[in-house]
Parts: structure tokens; sequence; C-alpha cells
């Protein structure tokens, strides 16, 4: 573990809370910002941080800070994480990194050339379930995967019109939870490459509330002379609270990871014994020891295994986390982007850079 790690959190929003964090006991919150510096001070009372700052530009340069944690809305991932990259911090900034694949293109260039550590925060990665997962497939125990089927959806039924769910650019059920199922494609064809995306759904209040995906990767390797393309399909919806399981399909048998996959701990590894029959073996994955009992979302206790490697990456001296890859970022943000695009066309995506707005359309 990588001693002395200090974070940063910028924002003290109470969709991301941080009260994780002292769990991870050579990782320490020093300082927190908000947009007001009585926000940045009930936060930080609230958790025990020493440090507040009523802007972000000056907890970015503070020298004390190690390790910056963007949790904005998505909105303003694209400018946070830029300046904190240019101030030569290494961030994690939350998913997704920007509104569009061109956005995170250009910060993790950004983040090659001035040899910065960066990270989009996909915390799921880092469970230890799917580093079992990755074992599994790699192994070929269950044989090449043939398709990969999820759901992930909760009841936004009471999110009022002042949520951030609704906002123009950023809203949206794809934008909000897509990613999570969208890379699994990578997960799954380890070796192949994006091929086509299809999705269809539902718009409310302007953004797409339920959508059904279904994207295609060519395999890349042919072992046991499988050549299939390879297939994940998936839902995600506004309107319900789903039972959140993954299922991976192989030619020898399938996992199957309980919901909600996205905070792994259990799963199930079936091995073909014929058609309708299967042997199985279960893995349990329990989540840390949680003392603070109440989360905004279920589960959130699991972000100290994002945190713990993170520290790791950066006392080896890497720019990037082998959990989840710049070039995975990329993709994932390409899918999400042909997801939108096609549920409920371009979306004008706004943002400011050094007090400058550029309007740009995202692009397909």
């Amino acid at each position: 573990v990588f001693v002395g790690v200090s974070f940063h959190v910028l924002s003290s929003g109470k969709y991301r809370t941080l009260a994780f964090l002292p769990n991870c006991h050579q990782q320490q919150p020093i300082a927190v910002a908000a947009r007001s510096a009585s926000k940045a001070q009930e936060f930080a009372d609230s958790h025990n941080i020493p440090k507040t700052f009523g802007n972000y530009h000056d907890l970015i340069r503070n020298p004390d800070v190690d390790v910056v944690y963007i949790g904005t809305i998505a909105d303003h991932h694209y400018e946070w994480t830029r300046e904190s990259i240019l101030a030569g911090k290494p961030t994690v900034v939350e998913k997704p990194m920007t509104l569009c694949a061109d956005d995170t293109k250009e910060l993790i260039n950004l983040a090659k050339e001035k040899n910065v550590f960066l990270m989009e925060g996909m915390w799921t990665r880092c469970f230890p379930a799917m580093q079992k997962l990755r074992q599994i497939i790699a192994s070929n125990e269950i044989g090449p995967i043939v398709y990969v089927q999820g759901d992930f959806g909760y009841s936004m039924a009471n999110n009022g019109p002042e949520d951030r769910i609704w906002l123009p650019d950023s809203g949206g059920v794809t934008m909000d939870i897509g990613m999570y199922i969208a890379q699994f494609g990578r997960l799954a064809f380890p070796d192949g490459k994006l091929k086509d995306v299809f999705a269809a759904g539902t718009v409310k209040n302007g953004v797409d509330h339920s959508v059904m995906a279904t994207v295609t990767y060519e395999r890349g390797d042919s072992r046991d002379g499988f050549g299939e393309d390879g297939l994940l399909q998936f839902a995600l919806t506004g309107a319900a609270n789903t039972e959140e399981r993954m299922v991976l399909q192989g030619t020898k048998g399938r996992v199957v990871i309980n919901g909600p996959f996205h905070v792994p701990q259990k799963m199930k590894v079936m091995y073909d014994q014929g058609r309708g029959e299967s042997t199985e073996q279960i893995f349990d994955f329990p989540l840390p020891d949680d003392p603070y009992g109440a989360w905004n979302n279920p589960g959130s206790i699991g972000f100290v295994h994002q945190i713990r490697e993170v520290g790791t990456a950066l006392s080896r001296g890497k720019k990037e986390c082998d959990s989840f890859t710049w070039n995975e970022s990329l993709e994932v943000a390409t899918v999400v982007d042909e997801i939108v695009r096609q549920v409920r066309g371009e979306r004008p995506i706004l943002r400011k850079v050094n007090g400058m707005e550029a309007m740009e359309v995202a692009s397909s």
C-alpha cells in the first residue's frame, strides 16, 4: 500500500460521500472543497476532514494534496480534471470521465503528455469478485464467452424536476449507469474489437429513461475454434428497481453475478454437464467492515477497494490502473455516446474552460 497518500475531495455533494476513506489507513482525506465555504465546512465536520476550501482552484493547488478525487456533477468533470492534470496532481474522476468520448480522449492525451496519473472511477472493477471473474475468463474453464446479458435499473419516480438526472447534457439513464454494464464487453472479450452498437429506448423530460442495447465485438482470438462475434446485451431503466444481475455465457458454462452486480458480492460458476444439467461452484465476497451504516447508495463501503488500488498504482509509479485502463475508459465512452445518440439524438455539450464557453456536439 502506498504510504502517505492524502486525498483531496473536490465537491461535497451528497451523491458522492467519502466517509469510507478513514477505512484506508494510509490514504486519508485531508481537504474538501465545495462551491461555498459553508458547504465544505459542513462536509468536513461530518467526516473529520481537517482542511476546507470555498473554491476548487485553491484546493487543487494545495501542496499537501497527493491525490485529487473529483466528485462534482458530470457536467464539470472535464474542466476540473483538466485543471488537476495541469497542476500535476494524480487524479481520480467519477464516472463518466466527461460528457463525450472526444473529451475523454483529450484528457487521456493530456495525462500522457504531462505524465500524470489519471483514472476514471469505475470502482466495480476493483472488487475482488471482478478479479476472480477475470481469472475465470482467462483460464477458459467455461470456454470462450458467447454473450453477456445484464440489467441495471432504479426507480426515478421521486426524482424531482431539479434532480441532476434530468440535466440535458449529463442526465439520462445511460450517462448515469450505462457504463456499469458497458464495461463488461472488454472483460468478456479482452482480445476483441468494438464493432457495432444498437440501441432503442424511451425518453422522459428530454433524456433517455429506459434503454435496450446490444453491442457486438469482433473476436480477437479463436480459442477452441470459436470465431463468432461476441455479444453484450443489456437493459437500463429509470422506471423500476431491477434485479441488477449479470450473466456471462461461455461455450462450456456460465458465470452469474448476483445483484447488485455493480457492488459484486456473490458469484456462481456453472459448468455444463449436458443440456439442462450442470455442476456449480459459489464464491462469496463480503463487503469490507462498515462502521458507518447509512449510505446514499447501498454498498458504497466498497469504494475502499478502488482507493487501495489507486494507492498501489501510485506506489509502483503507474499512470493508470490495471483494473480500468485509459483505453477501456475511451471504449466505454464511445459505447455510451452511441447509445444516447440512437435513443434521444445528438446532445449539445456546453463546457467551460478557463472562463470560456465552447459549444460542441457529441460525436457519434
